[in-house]
């Protein structure tokens, strides 16, 4: 599976978990259906979620993946775990701030390193993926940012537990409060290229002209 030879400090273990919610109908990507039909939005989640579980795929050498589900026994989820050999975690209870603190501290019990990543975005190359183990060879954290002012990435090799505080989820100003609170609690970070993701009517056109022909 590794696509990525690396030598010195780049070498370090790590793990990356995609968070991943079953893509039920009706209740996932609520704000594509003013243009979407519910069952089509669903469908919209289906294929975000196995394009980054297929971009996972490049991760570099010596990095882990696993599905980190608000759903674990969902069928879509199982099955695209199997299908790439991932490992199911739960996300369990907690707003999406608590969640992402418990699968982050869990992940560094075991690895020096871990990146979550989120669902919504198609633009996860491997390149981007392995810049993103570089950084945190030498710093405590790492940042993606998304063009709607929140992130699409974010990644420790350090984490305070607090870490989380303060973002008020699903705002604009989502980035924007992280980078204040990563400074706040003395943490270094890095951040990578800007990457879009799938939330809004306009952005559709970032999987394809096929894809937005079927719609």
């Amino acid at each position: 599976r590794c696509t990525a030879v690396t030598t010195g400090p780049e070498m370090q273990q790590g793990c990356f978990l995609q968070f991943a919610k079953a893509p039920r109908v009706g209740a996932v990507k609520t704000r594509l259906q003013p243009v979407l039909t519910p069952s089509r939005a669903a469908a919209v989640a289906r294929t975000l979620s196995a394009r980054v579980a297929s971009a996972l795929d490049a991760a570099p050498c010596g990095w882990d993946v696993c599905l980190v589900a608000d759903e674990p026994e969902d069928p879509f989820l199982r099955e695209l775990a199997a299908r790439h050999g991932r490992v199911v975690h739960e996300q369990g209870p907690g707003d999406l701030g608590q969640r992402m603190q418990r699968a982050l501290a869990h992940a560094l019990r075991d690895y020096p390193a871990a990146i979550l990543i989120g669902s919504d975005c198609p633009g996860y190359d491997p390149a981007y993926l392995l810049e993103a183990t570089r950084i945190l060879a030498r710093t405590d954290a790492v940042l993606g940012p998304a063009r709607d002012g929140g992130y699409v990435l974010i990644g420790f090799s350090r984490m305070h537990e607090a870490v989380f505080e303060g973002p008020r989820w699903g705002s604009d100003n989502v980035l924007a409060v992280q980078r204040t609170r990563l400074q706040a609690l003395g943490l270094g970070w890095e951040e990578l290229p800007p990457r879009a993701d799938i939330d809004r009517p306009e952005d559709l056109w970032q999987l394809g002209e096929d894809f937005a022909r079927r719609w």
